[in-house]
């Protein structure tokens, strides 16, 4: 059975601040134990927290897994973050 992809679609699900699931994601630019940087349908996007890691990243499907506590969400390189609605 062939893996359905997502092209044009992000999804973004944050458990309790501690998994994160994505859709849409083209690209890991790059990633430490407290920023992960991916490109979502063009977009960059930057996560931060404590502890990040990734769990599973398919780049035929655009999904991608991360678990770690997760505090700000940044769309665009210059994108006022999401931080607020996690306090």
């Amino acid at each position: 059975m062939a893996e359905q992809t997502n092209v044009g679609v992000d999804k973004l699900c944050l458990e309790s601040r501690k998994r994160l699931s994505m859709t849409g994601v083209q690209t890991v630019d790059g990633f430490s134990e407290q920023c992960l940087r991916l490109t979502v349908n063009g977009n960059k996007v930057t996560v931060c927290g404590q502890g990040i890691k990734i769990s599973a990243f398919s780049k035929a499907t655009g999904n991608l897994t991360a678990d770690g506590e997760f505090r700000e969400i940044r769309y665009g390189d210059k994108g006022k973050p999401f931080s607020k609605l996690f306090k």
